[in-house]
């Protein structure tokens, strides 16, 4: 309940309406732009740029609420009485990314019909809960590395760089409307270890026809679990920093 608060109260000052223009009309209009100029120079097919579209669409809002799920701590007024919470640093820090992350699989799934009508893809009804679970564990991971981000953040005033900057290497590096292929051979491998890379090779392969992948989506729940851990250490490391007056609160 703590975290379904917290999730609900960051969007209190903006009305349902303007986050779905942002996070479902947005990412439908760059997985029209890119599919259309793909389909001019015929790079690819329709189903790779509706799969990273809603990739995008899922893995966007999921990464940023994240990192806002702990600097907003800040920015309201609360970071200080967060952190010498005994309460905040148990379950409903480790669940803490679970709302952005339900938020982010929504505005994918929401996207993935625009793609199918105005594309013309044909995705089968048995494809679906595959795909859902795609988006869920690409959502999950990417909430929890924004998280880890998040904690990073409030080390400066700025928090936007660090959202803008890891938005724009995670879909240069994901591969969402460029093939791998053509990417150096040391990003393509970098690419392995970002949240949301495995989830999106299962939901091309099932997009394209091919048997489901669970071991992809199995390492991007592990990969999740990595990340919120990794996370929930680096709070804490930044409350004693705090307390011994090594750095402020106040980012």
């Amino acid at each position: 309940m703590t975290n379904f608060l917290s999730f609900r109260a960051l969007f209190n000052w903006s009305r349902p309406s303007d986050f779905f223009l942002a996070f479902v009309f947005a990412p439908a209009f760059d997985l029209l732009f890119y599919s259309f100029f793909g389909r001019f120079l015929s790079v690819e097919n329709e189903e790779f740029y509706l799969s990273g579209g809603v990739t995008l669409a899922t893995c966007l809002p999921a990464l940023s609420g994240g990192v806002m799920s702990v600097t907003s701590e800040r920015y309201y007024g609360t970071l200080e009485a967060f952190l010498i919470s005994p309460g905040a640093f148990g379950a409903g820090l480790i669940l803490r990314p679970l709302p952005y992350a339900l938020f982010g699989a929504v505005a994918g799934f929401l996207t993935l019909p625009v793609g199918v009508v105005l594309l013309g893809v044909n995705i089968s009804g048995d494809a679906l809960p595959f795909l859902l679970a795609c988006l869920l564990c690409g959502a999950l991971s990417s909430a929890a590395l924004g998280m880890l981000l998040g904690v990073l953040a409030l080390y400066v005033r700025d928090v936007f760089i660090v959202i803008n900057l890891a938005v724009w290497f995670l879909s240069l590096a994901l591969g969402l409307f460029v093939p791998p292929s053509a990417y150096p051979s040391w990003l393509t491998t970098v690419a392995h270890w970002i949240p949301g890379y495995h989830a999106l090779g299962a939901a091309r392969s099932v997009m394209e026809g091919n048997d489901p992948l669970i071991e992809n989506l199995a390492i991007e729940v592990i990969r999740a679990a990595i990340l919120i851990g990794v996370g929930v250490c680096a709070i804490i490391y930044y409350r004693r920093q705090v307390r011994h007056g090594r750095t402020t609160s106040l980012g």
